[in-house]
């Protein structure tokens, strides 16, 4: 039996941080938690450190281009930097390659061994399996370094010149089987802000169930769910708080229906309701075609007038002679690939849709957040601890502008953001 990780696995084995800042000296980690009744243990190495924040996108990007190469049997892919950070959503300048570079670096380095384990009651006994593995097997890119004297130092990615990669065979036989593709790349690009996306990744993954059909509710414990968010060293308001704005984002974009907390602190549970559920007749169309569950009911949901469109434009070809590597892959490119492909989508009724995010717009306008809450989570996000006392009192002081400017510098990288915080509160964050 093949082995194959898909972004279930990749999201409970914390392979990349929820965090926005690099991790000091996290090269390894250790989670133990319980979702849904099996129990995990996740043991992570990381050799050139952890990977975090936009390297999840980075790896979505090399998943997306290796997938569009058609699988590539030899499971090797050349890629310009420019495309990748294009991918990415990342810009084209100077500081990105050097992201660029030490990304690739820790996707390279890292590795995991995830044991699943759940209680038999009739065997007396706990079960599951044991898997170690990781995602690239080798990398290659060329750099530089300037000066004479110290050429292992702050080495530069060449842009003009291709990234090669070579995934493991477990990681390719994933891609092959469509098993990454339960991910929305537009919603991704619409999101925007890094909590959202994560949680989007994390909520997307822990909704495949045994039968492989996305959930279209879930009721998760908050001590565990913590864990998995990568929240379970901080503060429960706080950490309730991070969720919080990511939801506002979720909830907006429709991607979320409800979110509902119940109990108090650690000892409660979040509820999630998901819009509602794909037409059936769509998702039988897309798992004749050898489309996987998951993503045939991701693809149903996410652009359910696209399918139709998408699968007569890929039998036009297949009658002039085409002959794809994988019509599974090919149809599934189709649909999240319209332009690519010149499908144009069939109309929809959105009105009940509308009317929803009217009414939440109202809602939204009479109960505003308030922007200095906001600017204090961002700016614990980027410090990736607490905020100091002085800090949080001086941003009390600040009048709308003050604050919208402070608002404005969080989404630059941290490196630039928090001295200009800094000088713009006057005190020590």
């Amino acid at each position: 039996m093949t082995m194959r990780i898909n972004e279930l696995d990749l999201t409970r084995a914390g392979v990349v941080s929820v965090q926005k800042t690099p991790p000091a000296g996290d090269t390894s980690w250790q989670v133990d938690y319980e979702i849904g009744g099996t129990m995990y243990r996740v043991v992570g190495n990381a050799f050139h450190g952890r990977p975090y924040g936009s390297d999840a996108d980075i790896l979505l990007a090399l998943q997306t281009i290796f997938f569009r190469a058609g699988c590539p049997e030899n499971n090797r892919i050349q890629v310009m930097p420019a495309e990748l950070l294009a991918l990415s959503s990342l810009p084209d300048n100077g500081q990105s390659y050097v992201r660029l570079r030490e990304a690739m670096l820790r996707l390279s380095g890292v590795q995991w061994s995830m044991i699943r384990s759940e209680w038999q009651p009739e065997k007396g006994r706990h079960q599951g399996e044991t898997t170690v593995t990781g995602l690239i097997s080798d990398l290659r890119l060329v750099d530089q370094a300037s000066g004479e004297h110290r050429p292992f130092h702050h080495r530069e990615l060449n842009e003009r010149l291709p990234i090669e990669v070579i995934f493991t065979a477990t990681f390719a036989a994933s891609i092959r089987a469509g098993l990454f593709q339960i991910l929305d790349g537009e919603l991704l690009a619409r999101l925007g802000q890094p909590t959202a996306r994560s949680l989007y990744r994390v909520l997307q993954a822990h909704r495949v169930q045994v039968s492989g059909a996305l959930a279209d509710e879930l009721t998760l414990p908050l001590r565990d769910w913590f864990v998995a968010c990568g929240l379970e060293h901080e503060r429960t308001d706080n950490a309730k708080r991070t969720l919080d704005l990511a939801h506002e984002r979720l909830l907006t974009e429709e991607y979320l229906k409800s979110v509902e907390f119940h109990g108090r602190g650690r000892a409660g549970r979040v509820t999630y309701v998901f819009r509602s559920a794909p037409e059936p007749a769509l998702i039988d169309i897309l798992l004749e075609r050898g489309v996987t569950r998951p993503v045939a009911e991701a693809l149903a949901a996410d652009h359910p007038e696209r399918v139709r469109p998408a699968l007569r434009q890929v039998d036009e070809r297949l009658a002039q002679g085409w002959r794809p590597r994988s019509l599974p892959a090919s149809l599934v490119d189709a649909v999240r690939n319209p332009q690519k492909w010149g499908v144009e989508a069939e109309p929809v009724k959105k009105a009940g849709r509308a009317k929803a995010r009217k009414a939440k717009d109202l809602m939204v306008e009479e109960t505003p957040p308030d922007p200095r809450e906001t600017v204090a989570v961002l700016l614990r996000l980027r410090l990736g601890r607490a905020v100091s006392a002085q800090a949080l009192a001086a941003l009390q002081e600040l009048d709308a502008g003050q604050v919208a400017a402070v608002r404005g510098v969080l989404d630059r990288p941290a490196e630039e953001a928090l001295p200009l915080v800094r000088a713009l509160l006057s005190v020590e964050v």
